[in-house]
Protein backbone atom coordinates (compact mmCIF):
# COMPACT_ATOMS: atom_id res chain seq x y z
CA UNK A 1 0.00 0.00 0.00
CA UNK A 2 3.14 2.22 0.73
CA UNK A 3 4.36 1.87 -2.05
CA UNK A 4 1.34 2.49 -4.11
CA UNK A 5 0.96 5.83 -2.10
CA UNK A 6 4.17 6.92 -3.74
CA UNK A 7 4.08 6.05 -7.38
CA UNK A 8 1.06 8.21 -7.13
CA UNK A 9 3.32 10.86 -6.06
CA UNK A 10 5.73 10.38 -8.60
CA UNK A 11 3.34 9.83 -11.36
CA UNK A 12 3.53 12.77 -13.80
CA UNK A 13 6.91 13.66 -12.86
CA UNK A 14 10.17 13.73 -14.79
CA UNK A 15 13.61 12.36 -13.75
CA UNK A 16 14.81 15.53 -14.82
CA UNK A 17 14.52 19.01 -13.90
CA UNK A 18 13.20 21.33 -16.99
CA UNK A 19 12.97 24.51 -15.10
CA UNK A 20 9.82 26.56 -14.91
CA UNK A 21 7.54 26.75 -18.27
CA UNK A 22 7.89 29.45 -20.45
CA UNK A 23 5.75 32.38 -21.90
CA UNK A 24 4.19 30.32 -24.50
CA UNK A 25 3.18 27.39 -21.73
CA UNK A 26 6.22 24.98 -22.88
CA UNK A 27 9.12 23.60 -21.20
CA UNK A 28 12.37 22.96 -22.09
CA UNK A 29 13.08 19.88 -24.07
CA UNK A 30 15.36 17.28 -22.97
CA UNK A 31 18.26 18.08 -25.75
CA UNK A 32 17.63 22.06 -24.60
CA UNK A 33 18.67 21.32 -21.28
CA UNK A 34 21.70 19.15 -21.81
CA UNK A 35 23.08 21.92 -24.72
CA UNK A 36 22.55 24.18 -21.46
CA UNK A 37 20.21 26.73 -23.89
CA UNK A 38 18.47 29.90 -21.65
CA UNK A 39 14.59 30.44 -21.48
CA UNK A 40 13.88 32.58 -23.73
CA UNK A 41 12.73 35.50 -21.22
CA UNK A 42 16.67 34.90 -20.36
CA UNK A 43 17.74 35.30 -23.32
CA UNK A 44 16.07 38.55 -24.25
CA UNK A 45 17.47 40.16 -20.79
CA UNK A 46 20.75 39.15 -21.85
CA UNK A 47 20.19 40.78 -25.44
CA UNK A 48 19.24 44.25 -23.45
CA UNK A 49 21.64 46.88 -24.75
CA UNK A 50 24.35 47.70 -22.36
CA UNK A 51 23.34 51.44 -20.99
CA UNK A 52 25.81 53.53 -22.49
CA UNK A 53 28.50 55.39 -19.76
CA UNK A 54 28.43 59.14 -19.90
CA UNK A 55 31.56 59.35 -21.61
CA UNK A 56 30.41 57.55 -24.85
CA UNK A 57 26.74 59.37 -24.83
CA UNK A 58 29.04 62.68 -24.50
CA UNK A 59 31.43 61.56 -27.35
CA UNK A 60 28.39 60.25 -29.76
CA UNK A 61 26.61 63.70 -29.11
CA UNK A 62 29.58 66.25 -29.64
CA UNK A 63 32.56 64.36 -31.50
CA UNK A 64 30.87 65.39 -34.95
CA UNK A 65 29.18 68.45 -34.25
CA UNK A 66 32.63 70.24 -32.61
CA UNK A 67 34.97 68.01 -30.55
CA UNK A 68 36.80 66.12 -33.86
CA UNK A 69 37.27 69.50 -35.74
CA UNK A 70 38.27 71.74 -32.96
CA UNK A 71 40.79 68.91 -32.02
CA UNK A 72 42.09 68.87 -35.32
CA UNK A 73 42.50 72.80 -35.62
CA UNK A 74 44.37 72.71 -32.42
CA UNK A 75 46.73 69.51 -33.29
CA UNK A 76 47.59 72.16 -36.58
CA UNK A 77 47.96 74.79 -34.80
CA UNK A 78 50.21 73.16 -32.12
CA UNK A 79 52.34 71.97 -35.44
CA UNK A 80 52.63 75.50 -36.92
CA UNK A 81 53.84 76.97 -33.70
CA UNK A 82 56.39 73.75 -33.14
CA UNK A 83 56.95 74.64 -36.66
CA UNK A 84 57.74 78.44 -36.02
CA UNK A 85 59.48 78.03 -32.63
CA UNK A 86 62.00 75.44 -34.78
CA UNK A 87 61.09 72.26 -32.61
CA UNK A 88 59.71 70.96 -35.80
CA UNK A 89 61.52 70.19 -39.09
CA UNK A 90 59.63 71.97 -42.29
CA UNK A 91 59.40 68.53 -44.29
CA UNK A 92 57.74 66.99 -41.30
CA UNK A 93 54.89 69.70 -40.46
CA UNK A 94 54.58 70.19 -44.24
CA UNK A 95 53.58 66.26 -44.90
CA UNK A 96 51.09 65.72 -41.91
CA UNK A 97 49.77 68.99 -42.77
CA UNK A 98 48.83 68.72 -46.20
CA UNK A 99 48.28 65.17 -46.52
CA UNK A 100 46.30 65.77 -43.03
CA UNK A 101 43.78 67.89 -45.00
CA UNK A 102 43.61 66.19 -47.73
CA UNK A 103 43.09 62.29 -45.76
CA UNK A 104 40.78 64.42 -43.28
CA UNK A 105 38.33 66.15 -46.18
CA UNK A 106 37.59 62.35 -47.88
CA UNK A 107 36.76 61.05 -44.83
CA UNK A 108 34.82 63.32 -42.68
CA UNK A 109 32.39 63.77 -45.99
CA UNK A 110 33.33 59.71 -47.66
CA UNK A 111 32.39 57.86 -44.94
CA UNK A 112 28.63 59.34 -44.14
CA UNK A 113 27.99 59.58 -47.31
CA UNK A 114 28.60 55.98 -47.89
CA UNK A 115 25.72 54.73 -44.90
CA UNK A 116 23.65 57.33 -47.08
CA UNK A 117 23.84 54.69 -50.23
CA UNK A 118 21.39 51.48 -50.01
CA UNK A 119 21.96 49.29 -52.77
CA UNK A 120 25.15 46.94 -52.73
CA UNK A 121 26.67 47.96 -55.72
CA UNK A 122 26.08 51.39 -55.51
CA UNK A 123 28.01 51.66 -52.75
CA UNK A 124 30.98 49.31 -54.63
CA UNK A 125 31.05 51.97 -56.97
CA UNK A 126 31.35 55.14 -54.49
CA UNK A 127 34.13 53.11 -52.90
CA UNK A 128 35.81 53.13 -56.28
CA UNK A 129 35.21 56.34 -56.78
CA UNK A 130 36.34 57.23 -53.55
CA UNK A 131 40.18 55.40 -54.32
CA UNK A 132 40.50 57.46 -57.06
CA UNK A 133 39.67 60.44 -55.23
CA UNK A 134 42.30 59.74 -52.67
CA UNK A 135 45.13 59.25 -55.88
CA UNK A 136 43.33 62.19 -57.50
CA UNK A 137 44.42 64.19 -54.83
CA UNK A 138 47.24 62.19 -52.88
CA UNK A 139 49.26 61.60 -54.85
CA UNK A 140 50.07 65.12 -56.26
CA UNK A 141 50.39 66.39 -52.58
CA UNK A 142 52.63 63.49 -51.18
CA UNK A 143 55.10 63.74 -54.34
CA UNK A 144 56.45 66.73 -53.01
CA UNK A 145 56.63 66.11 -49.20
CA UNK A 146 58.32 62.58 -49.09
CA UNK A 147 61.88 62.35 -50.44
CA UNK A 148 62.81 61.39 -53.87
CA UNK A 149 65.20 59.40 -55.08
CA UNK A 150 68.48 60.98 -56.50
CA UNK A 151 70.35 59.72 -59.39
CA UNK A 152 73.33 62.60 -59.91
CA UNK A 153 74.26 65.61 -58.57
CA UNK A 154 76.39 68.02 -59.27
CA UNK A 155 77.40 72.29 -58.27
CA UNK A 156 77.86 74.67 -61.05
CA UNK A 157 79.50 78.13 -59.96
CA UNK A 158 81.32 80.85 -61.98
CA UNK A 159 84.64 78.86 -61.99
CA UNK A 160 82.74 75.57 -63.39
CA UNK A 161 80.11 76.68 -65.53
CA UNK A 162 79.89 72.78 -67.23
CA UNK A 163 79.42 69.78 -65.40
CA UNK A 164 79.01 66.05 -66.35
CA UNK A 165 76.73 64.12 -64.80
CA UNK A 166 77.41 59.80 -65.00
CA UNK A 167 73.82 57.64 -64.13
CA UNK A 168 73.57 54.43 -62.75
CA UNK A 169 73.56 51.97 -64.82
CA UNK A 170 70.39 51.71 -66.79
CA UNK A 171 68.95 54.85 -66.05
CA UNK A 172 68.93 56.63 -69.05
CA UNK A 173 65.26 58.82 -68.46
CA UNK A 174 63.44 60.68 -68.59
CA UNK A 175 64.21 62.38 -65.45
CA UNK A 176 62.99 65.28 -63.54
CA UNK A 177 66.03 67.97 -62.52
CA UNK A 178 65.74 69.86 -58.85
CA UNK A 179 68.14 73.42 -58.96
CA UNK A 180 68.80 74.87 -55.50
CA UNK A 181 70.96 78.08 -54.85
CA UNK A 182 71.03 80.43 -52.07
CA UNK A 183 71.40 84.64 -51.86
CA UNK A 184 73.61 86.28 -50.33
CA UNK A 185 72.88 88.06 -46.65
CA UNK A 186 74.55 91.04 -47.91
CA UNK A 187 72.78 91.20 -50.97
CA UNK A 188 70.37 94.24 -51.72
CA UNK A 189 68.05 92.56 -53.63
CA UNK A 190 65.36 90.13 -53.00
CA UNK A 191 65.84 87.78 -56.65
CA UNK A 192 67.97 86.42 -58.72
CA UNK A 193 67.85 84.62 -62.24
CA UNK A 194 69.00 81.33 -63.45
CA UNK A 195 69.38 79.91 -67.17
CA UNK A 196 70.66 76.41 -67.40
CA UNK A 197 70.97 74.13 -70.21
CA UNK A 198 70.59 70.28 -70.25
CA UNK A 199 71.84 68.13 -72.75
CA UNK A 200 71.33 64.13 -73.24
CA UNK A 201 72.04 61.70 -75.98
CA UNK A 202 71.00 63.98 -79.32
CA UNK A 203 68.56 66.33 -77.41
CA UNK A 204 69.19 69.54 -75.17
CA UNK A 205 66.40 71.68 -73.06
CA UNK A 206 66.82 74.90 -71.51
CA UNK A 207 64.94 75.72 -68.45
CA UNK A 208 65.05 79.36 -65.96
CA UNK A 209 64.34 79.76 -62.37
CA UNK A 210 64.64 82.47 -60.26
CA UNK A 211 65.11 82.09 -56.19
CA UNK A 212 63.70 84.99 -53.99
CA UNK A 213 63.23 86.33 -50.40
CA UNK A 214 60.74 87.73 -49.13
CA UNK A 215 60.20 89.70 -45.39
CA UNK A 216 57.24 89.17 -43.61
CA UNK A 217 55.65 91.86 -40.85
CA UNK A 218 52.98 90.93 -38.64
CA UNK A 219 51.47 93.31 -36.10
CA UNK A 220 51.59 91.32 -32.66
CA UNK A 221 50.20 93.38 -29.18
CA UNK A 222 53.79 95.30 -28.12
CA UNK A 223 54.73 96.08 -31.88
CA UNK A 224 55.73 93.90 -34.91
CA UNK A 225 57.23 90.72 -35.83
CA UNK A 226 59.14 89.92 -38.87
CA UNK A 227 60.41 87.01 -40.45
CA UNK A 228 62.65 86.37 -43.66
CA UNK A 229 60.85 83.90 -46.08
CA UNK A 230 63.11 82.15 -49.30
CA UNK A 231 62.76 80.48 -52.01
CA UNK A 232 65.48 78.93 -52.82
CA UNK A 233 64.66 75.57 -54.98
CA UNK A 234 62.97 75.16 -58.41
CA UNK A 235 62.17 71.57 -59.94
CA UNK A 236 61.61 70.65 -63.69
CA UNK A 237 60.07 68.48 -65.49
CA UNK A 238 62.50 67.34 -68.83
CA UNK A 239 60.77 66.18 -71.85
CA UNK A 240 61.09 61.91 -72.17
CA UNK A 241 63.03 62.58 -75.64
CA UNK A 242 65.92 63.88 -73.34
CA UNK A 243 67.82 60.61 -72.37
CA UNK A 244 70.87 58.92 -71.90
CA UNK A 245 73.09 57.57 -69.05
CA UNK A 246 75.19 61.00 -69.03
CA UNK A 247 73.81 64.86 -68.64
CA UNK A 248 75.92 67.73 -69.21
CA UNK A 249 74.85 70.65 -67.54
CA UNK A 250 76.20 74.38 -68.52
CA UNK A 251 75.01 78.22 -67.61
CA UNK A 252 76.84 80.99 -68.98
CA UNK A 253 76.60 82.93 -66.29
CA UNK A 254 75.31 82.74 -62.76
CA UNK A 255 74.02 85.90 -60.86
CA UNK A 256 76.54 87.58 -58.68
CA UNK A 257 73.62 87.55 -55.70
CA UNK A 258 73.88 83.80 -55.60
CA UNK A 259 76.26 82.20 -53.01
CA UNK A 260 78.09 79.41 -53.50
CA UNK A 261 76.63 78.44 -56.99
CA UNK A 262 73.58 76.57 -58.70
CA UNK A 263 73.27 72.97 -56.90
CA UNK A 264 71.62 70.42 -59.16
CA UNK A 265 70.11 66.86 -58.60
CA UNK A 266 68.78 64.54 -61.02
CA UNK A 267 65.80 62.19 -59.84
CA UNK A 268 63.58 59.64 -61.68
CA UNK A 269 60.70 61.49 -63.66
CA UNK A 270 57.11 60.72 -61.52
CA UNK A 271 54.07 60.99 -62.91
CA UNK A 272 52.76 63.47 -64.68
CA UNK A 273 50.59 65.99 -62.63
CA UNK A 274 48.14 66.52 -65.58
CA UNK A 275 46.49 63.18 -65.52
CA UNK A 276 45.99 63.44 -62.09
CA UNK A 277 44.36 66.77 -62.30
CA UNK A 278 42.06 65.20 -65.15
CA UNK A 279 41.39 62.43 -62.81
CA UNK A 280 40.62 65.03 -60.07
CA UNK A 281 37.91 66.70 -62.31
CA UNK A 282 36.06 63.45 -63.54
CA UNK A 283 36.00 62.83 -58.88
CA UNK A 284 34.34 66.21 -59.23
CA UNK A 285 31.49 64.95 -61.89
CA UNK A 286 31.01 61.83 -60.38
CA UNK A 287 30.48 63.29 -56.93
CA UNK A 288 27.82 65.65 -58.63
CA UNK A 289 26.04 62.41 -59.57
CA UNK A 290 26.17 61.15 -56.27
CA UNK A 291 25.16 64.34 -54.44
CA UNK A 292 21.87 64.18 -56.90
CA UNK A 293 20.94 60.82 -55.63
CA UNK A 294 21.24 61.01 -51.93
CA UNK A 295 20.64 63.02 -49.10
CA UNK A 296 17.82 65.23 -48.46
CA UNK A 297 16.10 68.06 -47.64
CA UNK A 298 18.37 68.10 -44.01
CA UNK A 299 20.92 65.74 -44.88
CA UNK A 300 23.64 67.36 -47.02
CA UNK A 301 26.97 65.10 -47.90
CA UNK A 302 29.32 68.20 -49.52
CA UNK A 303 30.58 65.79 -51.48
CA UNK A 304 30.88 68.35 -54.35
CA UNK A 305 32.55 70.71 -52.03
CA UNK A 306 34.92 68.69 -50.78
CA UNK A 307 36.21 67.08 -54.04
CA UNK A 308 36.86 70.47 -55.45
CA UNK A 309 38.75 71.80 -52.47
CA UNK A 310 41.31 68.64 -52.39
CA UNK A 311 41.75 69.01 -56.06
CA UNK A 312 42.77 72.52 -55.64
CA UNK A 313 44.66 72.29 -52.70
CA UNK A 314 46.77 69.60 -54.27
CA UNK A 315 47.44 70.99 -57.53
CA UNK A 316 47.76 73.66 -56.22
CA UNK A 317 50.65 72.51 -53.32
CA UNK A 318 52.11 70.77 -56.54
CA UNK A 319 52.46 73.54 -58.34
CA UNK A 320 54.09 75.82 -55.54
CA UNK A 321 55.81 73.40 -52.68
CA UNK A 322 59.53 72.19 -52.91
CA UNK A 323 61.41 69.94 -51.22
CA UNK A 324 62.42 72.82 -48.59
CA UNK A 325 59.90 75.03 -49.23
CA UNK A 326 56.50 73.04 -48.02
CA UNK A 327 55.11 74.59 -45.05
CA UNK A 328 53.44 78.45 -46.33
CA UNK A 329 52.80 76.59 -50.15
CA UNK A 330 50.58 74.44 -47.78
CA UNK A 331 48.53 77.15 -46.05
CA UNK A 332 48.58 79.13 -49.08
CA UNK A 333 46.69 76.58 -51.17
CA UNK A 334 44.40 75.35 -48.09
CA UNK A 335 43.22 79.42 -48.04
CA UNK A 336 42.85 79.19 -51.97
CA UNK A 337 41.27 75.64 -51.63
CA UNK A 338 38.55 77.02 -49.30
CA UNK A 339 38.33 80.34 -51.20
CA UNK A 340 37.36 78.66 -54.52
CA UNK A 341 36.83 74.83 -54.38
CA UNK A 342 35.10 76.05 -50.69
CA UNK A 343 32.78 78.13 -51.59
CA UNK A 344 32.72 77.31 -55.99
CA UNK A 345 32.06 74.00 -54.62
CA UNK A 346 29.15 74.63 -52.61
CA UNK A 347 27.11 76.62 -54.90
CA UNK A 348 27.54 73.92 -57.45
CA UNK A 349 26.45 71.35 -55.02
CA UNK A 350 23.14 73.77 -53.98
CA UNK A 351 22.25 73.56 -57.42
CA UNK A 352 22.76 69.87 -58.35
CA UNK A 353 20.48 69.48 -55.36
CA UNK A 354 18.02 71.94 -56.41
CA UNK A 355 18.40 70.57 -59.98
CA UNK A 356 17.52 66.93 -58.75
CA UNK A 357 15.09 67.56 -56.65
CA UNK A 358 17.33 66.64 -53.45
CA UNK A 359 16.56 69.51 -50.88
CA UNK A 360 12.51 68.72 -51.93
CA UNK A 361 12.96 65.33 -50.32
CA UNK A 362 12.19 64.63 -46.62
CA UNK A 363 14.16 62.83 -44.31
CA UNK A 364 13.52 58.98 -43.54
CA UNK A 365 11.97 60.17 -39.93
CA UNK A 366 9.36 62.63 -40.80
CA UNK A 367 8.03 60.15 -43.58
CA UNK A 368 7.39 57.37 -40.72
CA UNK A 369 5.40 59.60 -38.69
CA UNK A 370 3.83 61.37 -41.42
CA UNK A 371 2.95 57.28 -42.36
CA UNK A 372 2.41 56.67 -38.60
CA UNK A 373 -0.32 59.54 -38.59
CA UNK A 374 -2.30 58.79 -41.53
CA UNK A 375 -2.88 55.12 -40.42
CA UNK A 376 -3.84 56.76 -37.00
CA UNK A 377 -6.64 58.75 -39.06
Amino acid sequence: MAKRNEDDELEGQSPVNFGAEEGDGYRRTRRQVARGDKPDAQKDEEAAPVPKSAYDRFMEEHWEAWLGPVLLLTLAAAMILGYRMDYLRESMVGMLLSAGLVAYAIYATAVPAYDLIQSKNGRYAFAALCILWAAAAGYPTLRKTMARTVYGQTVLTEANKTEKVQLPEGKTGPFDVTVSGTLKAESSQNAAVYDLQIAGEGSSEAVSGEFSVRTNQMRVRRGTSSWTEQSNQSEHRLPRSLRGNTLTFTVEHIDDQISDGLHISVHPQSYDPKWFFLLGILVVIGMMYVESKIGDSKTKTHLIMAAASTVVFAFHFHEHATASRVVRPALDSLILAVLTGGIGGTIVGAIVRRASGRDKVKPAKEKEEETKKDSSE
